[in-house]
């Protein structure tokens, strides 16, 4: 429940009307003016994302926190700002932004300023000491609360914040006439500042209200406060002092040095002094005012020491005892800037170094489980960039750094901690295990990234180091069978399977369950349908029963692309890491098309093609690609679906995917069967003899209607060995349409088709959310396709482009 907001009836109706017409205002005022109170009564009613910028220093942190507090779907290899501004537009929520200065934060007017040009609804209220000056901007000056002058009645707004204060505090009841003399005095000598007339009402219930000598600042007033509380109690203020966040009450108990029910005890005095607050949520936080007033005290302390070695000791008993145990739901994980703070701080000492970089590599399991990547790369990158630490754990540290590189930043982001991962493994006791394992985790990336060669060179690499360790040369066969399916030798591929499934027990039980859904998979890929959804379900069977919920989905997706069966898995895509969920929602896409809502199979399928290429999926995205083609052909638009599987064409030969340029070349030539006849006969050759080639069959796809295909004709330069040449590569080009109709002088004429709709709608004065819903695209989709429009028509913002199809209306 929030505190009253006493005397602010005015401003607060100016403030919620003003966020009706303006959509950044401003609440400007000094320290202790109730400010942050204010904004939390305005829009206590809305849904809001709240930002406590006092900590933050430059306007990449600022954007990291609203970010945070947004939020929002964030896809690996999204800039920072693109993704904010996206966030704001999906959600049109109003987002407050506490504590923010130019100069405090350098650039945060323009970076507000960019916000409010790119987007259409989001609104933001900001607290500050200083205006922000800007003409797109409000300022309200919070003023002082009215005390009463000479010759008024004792009353009003000041008046009954000190007493209700006082009776909060534990005082007694003033009584208004003997009291009149003292209360004037001390309301007159708060100059109205809320905080001080809370500071002076604390002091008054502890010593009296006769004993209260009338202050002159903020932070005369803090300070008398402070030296009302016990000396226990003045510790506890001084250490949350050195922190720059709220924190629990098991942490607050460590900073103070206090068992928890003392420090509960500590915690209710300080906030009886309005020196901290409690949250509802039982976090001890503290004002900026009262923090400036701890680390100026701390100065002359040896505290800041003492915080250092108190949250070390508390982060090192918190989180899990070892790297393997943890969970998703352990406690420590509400107060992770805490264990931030312990493992930078001790990351950074020689002494305590070794004992960070245990503390990052425990933290992981959790983290991760929790699906939060990015927060446990911020833990292993403070550790690697602080120092060499224990070569094993170094070396694990960097790996883990890596996966998490790929699944927050893009794949190949990752590869730079393998190579420092190789740095400790250089000195580690048994360097061959680590390097094994090193080599099986960058072999993964590389067939991510639909680079099988290079998958296949890490491979090599493990087995040439003959380390005897049975789960990286398991894990190296695994990844090679998968390489192999992907390259269309399915006959190379199954004969590896046996030497992965047999004996995997224990850890690599796993291994041996993810072998039996590449069987499934080559199974269908040769035609060998029911084998295949058979081989599929008992894949999904084993691995929900030892719990193995990766593979399990991986299996279930695969038998709902055979049998268009109902979903066994149902988890929240959000949730899932990157390299998964992409093939889950794509999944999706075909199920649409199964029901012939073909429209919104485009949509989520032409979302999956944005969020792997960003995320440098490269498999995926030329799935991706083909199942929207297939929907955009289905729904008629020749044009695009052409030029959607020419991409996916060249994007599969660079890797190379042979059945699916087989795939793609189907497409091309329904889409050019009735104007290049000639040319999708040869596209129709073309697929039969890739397929031919790797024993594959032309499987059904929803939406594409083979029999319309026309009759094969040979082109014998487009395939040569096995595989595509340089000319039918070259072949996937030479399609018709894609071009917008614009008048060829008019810069317009450089759009696709897709860029011109949605050019027009913003034009139209639609927000993303509102086009994407329009086009059956996702958000992202409509951002993608408005940053190639803006670098193809060298403009800078929707606001430009909006004027612009204004005038070639």
């Amino acid at each position: 429940m929030l505190p009253p907001c006493l005397g602010r009836r005015d401003l607060l109706a100016h403030v919620r009307s003003s966020l009706i017409d303006r959509r950044w205002v401003t609440l400007v005022g000094p320290s202790g003016m109730g400010k942050s109170l204010i904004a939390r009564h305005a829009v206590a009613d809305r849904e809001v994302a709240w930002v406590d910028a006092r900590v933050v220093h430059d306007v990449d942190g600022l954007i990291g926190a609203w970010l945070q507090a947004l939020n929002p779907d964030v896809a690996p290899g999204d800039a920072p700002l693109p993704a904010l501004i996206r966030a704001l537009d999906d959600t049109g929520r109003l987002s407050v932004l506490d504590g923010v200065s130019e100069e405090q934060i350098p650039g945060l007017f323009v970076l507000i300023e960019a916000t409010l040009a790119a987007t259409t609804l989001p609104r933001i209220l900001s607290t500050s000491h200083t205006p922000s000056g800007s003409p797109h901007g409000l300022d309200l000056r919070v003023e002082p609360l009215p005390t009463p002058l000479p010759g008024q009645p004792l009353e009003g707004a000041s008046l009954e914040l000190f007493v209700g204060r006082l009776a909060s505090a534990g005082g007694e009841l003033v009584d208004l006439r003997r009291d009149e003399a003292v209360l004037r005095s001390l309301l007159e000598a708060s100059g109205g500042i809320p905080l001080v007339i809370e500071q002076l009402a604390a002091q008054a219930a502890q010593v009296g209200l006769a004993a209260v000598a009338p202050t002159d600042s903020l932070s005369d007033a803090i300070g008398r406060s402070y030296a009302m509380v016990d000396a226990t109690s003045q510790r506890a203020f001084r250490r949350l002092g050195c922190v720059a966040f709220p924190v629990g009450l098991d942490v607050f108990a460590a900073l103070a040095e206090l068992p928890r029910a003392l420090a509960i005890a500590a915690a209710a005095q300080l906030e009886r002094h309005s020196l901290v607050e409690i949250t509802p949520d039982e976090r001890v936080r503290m004002a900026a005012a009262a923090r400036r007033h701890a680390l100026e005290v701390t100065r002359h302390t040896d505290d800041a020491a003492c915080v250092t070695a108190a949250l070390l000791a508390w982060a090192d008993a918190a989180l899990p005892a070892s790297e393997e145990e943890g969970s998703g739901s352990d406690p420590w994980l509400a107060d992770y800037d805490a264990v931030d703070f312990a493992i930078a701080h001790g990351a950074g000492d020689p002494a305590t170094r070794d004992l960070a970089y245990d503390m990052a590599n425990r933290a992981f399991g959790p983290l991760y489980t929790a699906m939060r990547p990015r927060d446990a790369l911020t833990l292993l990158e403070t550790v690697l960039a602080s120092g060499d630490g224990p070569p094993e754990v170094g070396a694990q540290v960097a790996r883990r750094a890596g996966i998490c590189a790929s699944e927050v930043l893009g794949t190949f982001e990752g590869l730079r901690f393998l190579d420092r991962a190789e740095q400790h493994a250089d000195i580690a006791l048994a360097p061959d295990v680590q390097r094994a394992r090193i080599a099986s985790i960058r072999a993964e990336m590389y067939l991510d990234a639909g680079q099988l060669d290079g998958a296949r060179t890490e491979v090599d690499r493990i087995f040439a180091l003959g380390c005897e360790d049975t789960y990286a040369e398991r894990q190296a066969r695994r990844t090679l069978m998968d390489v192999e399916t992907s390259a269309g030798n399915l006959a190379t591929a199954e004969a590896i399977a046996p030497l992965i499934i047999d004996g995997a027990t224990g850890e690599e039980a796993w291994l041996g369950i993810a072998a039996r859904v590449l069987l499934a998979q080559i199974a269908r890929e040769q035609g060998r349908q029911v084998e295949a959804l058979a081989a599929a379900r008992a894949a999904r069977h084993d691995a929900m029963a030892r719990g193995e919920d990766r593979i399990a989905l991986l299996a279930d997706v695969l038998a709902r692309r055979i049998s268009c069966e109902p979903p066994a898995l149902t988890p929240e895509p959000e949730a899932l890491p990157w390299a998964v969920r992409l093939g889950y929602q794509l999944q999706g896409a075909r199920d649409a098309a199964c029901e012939e809502r073909f429209e919104h199979a485009a949509g989520i399928a032409a979302d999956v093609v944005v969020l792997a290429d960003s995320a440098r999926l490269e498999r995926d995205g030329i799935e991706a690609r083909i199942v929207l083609a297939d929907a955009l052909l289905a729904l008629g638009d020749t044009g695009q679906a052409a030029s959607t599987y020419a991409a996916a064409a060249r994007h599969a030969a660079a890797c190379p995917l042979p059945l699916r340029i087989a795939d793609a070349f189907d497409g091309l030539a329904l889409c050019l069967r009735e104007t290049q006849p000639t040319h999708a006969a040869r596209c129709v050759w073309l697929g039969m003899q890739l397929r031919n080639a790797h024993g594959a069959a032309a499987l059904s796809r929803p939406g594409v209607d083979t029999s319309r295909l026309p009759a094969p004709r040979a082109a014998k330069a487009w395939f040569a060995d096995g595989r595509i040449s340089a000319a039918g590569i070259a072949a996937a080009g030479r399609i018709e349409g894609g071009e917008a109709d614009a008048a060829a002088d008019s810069p317009l004429a450089s759009l696709t088709k897709a860029q011109l709709a949605v050019a027009q709608l913003v034009g139209a004065g639609l927000t993303s959310k509102e086009i994407a819903e329009q086009l059956y695209l996702s958000p992202r989709t409509v951002d993608n396709h408005l940053a190639q429009i803006y670098r193809k028509l060298d403009i800078p913002s929707r606001s430009r482009l909006a004027a612009m199809m204004a005038k070639s209306a």
